[in-house]
């Protein structure tokens, strides 16, 4: 017998209020969509999301995609050549003979080709449809917890918690798959609540994984398994098999023909197991620092401390907000791991998840203030506003020791991280891409050369200049004493360990005394750019002393007007 019907049989009345109140309530979840606070938090979101998004050209992995998508719009495929130049970052691995992509999904080439389509070709409109992806992903987490689990005040907190969130504000502002990962994986919670699945969940979250593989499979590899399996611990059963059933069929009609397009292969024969235990210890040092702080992390294994002494079968919540918010906890968790036996890790892999770590924060916030207010607010603020919880508890362990932890203007230091996000979007930044494409555009002919040892495909898309090195394949011209030459301040070697061929033929073929003057630009050399990672992020522009830009020509150029 259900509490309302127990209160009706005991009491007629009582039992009309509560049905009363429980229409109310499903009433309003019905009509989320008129919350003025919903739209309010929203278009926060907007600002954050759009306000100067062209101000920084696209870094070097942006670039690829930009690349590639205007490649599209003139073959109408993800070819990786325009006829002068080539696309690679993994020394040719990435294409075949028919010099078509296949290293990683088409989606995000095809969304950024069509926001160049509409917008021009220009930054703004290559980031427009990621960013507005953001937005939606805002509106999305508000109506997931309002329809679902009735409670406005949680609804609103989720959202204000994502759109905070300075890490997933600054990979929104990308031309990256990374937004996109994140709608459907709020699309596919649809059929794990704790609740009994409907067919339309089932079909609404099969089609959301199957395009999860096609924004970037090791998003589906590593969020379908570990989602099912949290569902089966926390539900205390396994799903229906015509649950799985529907979900699956619908997934692998979509994801099939991915494996026929995408070169998965090339890139599953870099699997080094060795590197686990290593990934799991730097993803754990990501995730406690950027996503949930460790102090919270803590509290929540205390308070779930029965459901996992007991082997995770047994004492799970009652409470429905809660179960989600702890099947949210185990989705996440065996997301790392599974990731974890990837060779490459980044932070960027965990994107997705930031909706379920803003559901989550939101909840526990609410939980503690309607018990005690102080504590509550104190929590949410420090949580909204700052990354001490993120970051003290870890230098105080020593956990982590990194040298860009002592940079005041980056967040991997405590920091206000939204002040830092408003001064580079208010005050700009140098960018060491904005200034090479600059210089060269001022100074370079159409038919020059530039060998660079890397940020090679920005140079490709905003230019017309033939444009060598980065991390491609070997090539013939690169000693061909290129008119221009710019040796990055990092030297990058290949998944061999040996250098890449820009950088050894800049350092140990060329002579650069002999055949090439030296220009030192007024500019930082930053190692990425506009890159997102918090690790690497920079808000603020470097003070003197730095390493300077610099780009050399050849001296029989010099009296060229």
């Amino acid at each position: 017998m259900t509490p309302e019907h127990a209160v009706s049989a005991a009491d007629p009345a009582a039992g009309q209020s509560v049905h009363a109140a429980s229409a109310s309530a499903e009433g309003s979840a019905s009509r989320w969509f008129a919350d003025p606070w919903c739209w309010a938090i929203v278009a926060l979101s907007a600002f954050l999301l759009f306000y100067q998004l062209g101000q920084r050209p696209f870094w070097q992995d942006e670039a690829e995609t930009a690349c590639l998508a205007k490649n599209v719009l003139k073959y109408g495929l993800p070819r990786v050549t325009d006829g002068v130049n080539i696309i690679s970052q993994e020394q040719g691995r990435e294409y075949g003979p028919d010099l078509i992509w296949a290293w990683s999904p088409w989606m995000q080439i095809y969304v950024s080709a069509l926001g160049l389509k509409i917008g021009g070709l220009n930054t703004f409109a290559g980031r427009f449809p990621f960013a507005l992806a953001g937005v939606i992903c805002v509106l999305l987490t508000y109506r997931l917890v309002r329809v679902h689990f009735r409670d406005v005040q949680w609804a609103r907190l989720a959202a204000l918690f994502l759109t905070l969130c300075v890490p997933f504000l600054l990979f929104g502002r990308q031309n990256r798959y990374y937004t996109l990962g994140a709608i459907l994986t709020i699309l596919s919670l649809e059929a794990f609540i704790p609740r009994r699945a409907t067919s339309a969940a089932n079909v609404l979250a099969g089609v959301s994984m199957g395009l999860m593989f096609h924004a970037n499979y090791l998003l589906l590899f590593s969020f379908g398994p570990a989602i099912v399996v949290a569902k089966c611990l926390v539900e205390r059963q396994l799903p229906r098999f015509k649950d799985l059933l529907i979900m699956g069929g619908c997934a692998m009609v979509i994801i099939v023909p991915g494996f026929m397009m995408y070169g998965i292969g090339k890139q599953g024969g870099m699997l080094d197991f060795t590197k686990i235990p290593a990934n799991i210890g730097n993803y754990f040092a990501d995730f406690v620092q950027f996503m949930l702080p460790l102090p919270v992390a803590v509290y929540l294994v205390w308070r779930w401390r029965r459901f996992f002494l007991a082997c995770m079968l047994k004492h799970a919540p009652e409470d429905r907000g809660e179960r989600m918010v702890l099947l949210m906890a185990l989705t996440m968790l065996g997301s790392v791991l599974i990731l974890a036996l990837i060779p490459q890790r980044f932070l960027r892999y965990l994107v997705h998840l930031y909706p379920l770590l803003a559901v989550m924060l939101a909840w526990l916030c609410l939980k503690i203030w309607r018990n005690h207010k102080p504590c509550g607010a104190l929590l949410a603020g420090l949580l909204l506003l700052t990354n001490w919880m993120h970051i003290i508890p870890m230098e105080v362990l020593g956990i982590v020791n990194r040298p860009w932890q002592t940079d005041p203007q980056m967040l991997a230091y405590p920091n206000i991280p939204i002040r830092l996000l408003l001064t580079e979007m208010v005050h700009g930044y140098p960018d060491v891409n904005a200034r090479l494409i600059d210089f060269f555009k001022e100074h370079a002919r159409k038919d020059d050369t530039i060998l660079i040892s890397y940020g090679d495909l920005p140079l490709q898309f905003y230019t017309d200049f033939k444009i060598l090195g980065g991390l491609r394949a070997d090539d013939p011209d690169a000693v061909n004493n290129p008119e221009w030459l710019v040796k990055r301040s990092v030297s990058r070697t290949d998944r061999d360990g040996f250098l890449v061929q820009s950088d050894d033929v800049i350092l140990n073929v060329l002579h650069l005394e002999r055949d090439y003057d030296r220009i030192d630009l007024d500019a930082a050399d930053d190692m990425f750019g506009n890159r997102a990672d918090p690790y690497y992020h920079q808000f603020v522009p470097q003070e003197e002393p730095y390493q300077a830009l610099v780009v050399y020509r050849r001296k029989d150029l010099r009296d060229r007007q």
